[in-house]
């Protein structure tokens, strides 16, 4: 803001007709804002509202950015101040956060991760695992793991048959149980089991994020206490439970365990006025399933039998003769058609087709080379952000338009500069700022051979 005195001074300086440019080089103010009171913009003794300077270089700055979205800010910052910019570096780049003048890159930059958004009438999912003793010797355990899933709002649910609680068996199980509803809600809900919540922080674990994050719900920790819903299930699983014979199969019990569940919601449809129980009422809503599971590992301990076969899902893989009676580990990833039998450190033996659930096989030719599991990913188009990109026909001419513009705010001709004499129209920045480093370079180097040069003592 001039002070009353100054302003005088501007306008006797003015009549005797000195430019703009001329005035503010004498009293040590910048040109724009001589002109703004010259101009009547301006008044004595009021201060400026803050009008933003960079506005101007808006269109300028957009265009560069535009034509490369990996140009450095402060060779951006450079040009504009030789166009006239007078703000420093950190308004600058402020400013370019402020108006989001770069684009995002497609070729090296990701889409924003936003956290999904619950539809209209969308289901709830809620997942609790269950834990029945005593299952039969085939079984190879000491407990039975049962995991529920079950729709809030309908309150159909399905269960699935898990030979241990890991996040292998557990994806697999939410899996097959989304499968058999035809899609998931937008919320899952899951208890405070060990391979989903994390000791101690009460949150879910970070392999599990990945999971709900490739079926695009949103994963959550259950309260503490259960509905009346997760009660009459667990009843029904220990009624059901104690029709399992000592003879009976896995995936018999799971075929009984499906037709459980498939009858308690028939049931369920008819005492609220329903006809169907197999199909999803109208006013819930459940999202598509990705075309693949989510390819989690899953890794069992079995022990080859007397004729060099391997028990896995109602099928006989075989193994060398000689490892009958050893313990060995059977390896699958969800979605993928191999299976592989390694040796309890990890060493594979041999690798099968993987066969039907239950379909009673036995295979028994095997791949003796290890190939890959999946296919290799399709790499991604280079981005080529260290590579220089020279303005763009528009970008010139918007600096051609701020070169004029800040003529007619100086009082002088286009190409004329402030001193008077003829400007160069088609030189640009890079040729000027090349000629002013030539002149530091020379001036430095003349310094350097004066300090080279021997001074004459006194006795020479």
């Amino acid at each position: 803001m001039l002070t009353g005195e100054e302003y005088i001074n501007i306008c006797a300086l003015r009549s005797r007709g000195l430019s703009i440019a001329a005035i503010a080089r004498r009293l040590g103010r910048d040109r724009k804002t001589v002109s703004s009171y010259l101009s009547g913009k301006r008044t004595v003794g009021v201060r400026s509202s803050g009008r933003d300077e960079f506005e101007r270089f808006i269109p300028y700055c957009r265009r560069r950015l535009q034509d490369d979205a990996h140009f450095q800010a402060s060779a951006l910052f450079a040009e504009i101040v030789d166009l006239g910019y007078s703000g420093g570096y950190s308004t600058f780049t402020r400013a370019l956060r402020t108006h989001q003048l770069r684009p995002r890159c497609p070729l090296c930059q990701r889409p924003p991760r936003t956290r999904p958004g619950r539809p209209d009438n969308a289901e709830e999912m809620q997942f609790r695992w269950f834990a029945l003793s005593d299952p039969p010797a085939d079984w190879g355990s000491t407990h039975a793991c049962v995991l529920v899933g079950r729709l809030t709002h309908s309150q159909r649910w399905r269960a699935v048959l898990a030979e241990q609680i890991d996040l292998g068996h557990l994806v697999d199980s939410v899996d097959r149980i989304l499968r058999q509803f035809g899609g998931t809600g937008w919320r899952w809900r899951f208890d405070r089991t060990q391979p989903i919540h994390c000791p101690g922080g009460g949150k879910l674990t970070t392999a599990l994020g990945k999971v709900a994050k490739h079926y695009g719900v949103v994963a959550d920790l259950s309260p503490a206490r259960h509905d009346a819903g997760d009660e009459a299930i667990g009843q029904a699983l220990v009624l059901w439970w104690r029709t399992i014979g000592a003879d009976t199969g896995l995936l018999e019990a799971q075929e009984s365990l499906d037709r459980l569940a498939r009858l308690m919601d028939a049931r369920r449809a008819a005492a609220s006025g329903g006809h169907d129980g197999y199909t999803v009422p109208a006013a819930t809503v459940l999202l598509d399933l990705p075309h693949d599971p989510y390819p989690a590992k899953i890794s069992v301990a079995r022990e080859v039998s007397a004729n060099s076969m391997v028990s896995y899902r109602g099928n006989l893989y075989a193994v060398p003769r000689h490892l009958h009676g050893q313990t060995v580990e059977v390896r699958r990833r969800l979605g993928d058609p191999l299976l592989a039998i390694a040796t309890p450190r990890g060493r594979v033996i041999v690798q099968h087709s993987l066969a039907p659930d239950g379909a009673s096989l036995s295979v028994i030719g095997h791949r003796h080379g290890i190939s890959l599991e999946r296919p290799l990913p399709v790499p991604r188009p280079a981005c080529h952000s260290k590579l220089y990109n020279p303005p763009s026909a528009e970008a010139l001419a918007a600096a051609q338009a701020l070169r004029q513009e800040a003529c007619q705010e100086d009082g002088l001709e286009p190409g004329q500069q402030a001193d008077g004499s003829p400007g160069c129209p088609g030189r640009s920045w890079r040729c000027r700022a090349f000629s002013i480093g030539s002149g530091r370079n020379r001036s430095r180097a003349t310094g350097s051979s004066s300090r080279n040069r021997r001074e004459p003592s006194e006795g020479s």
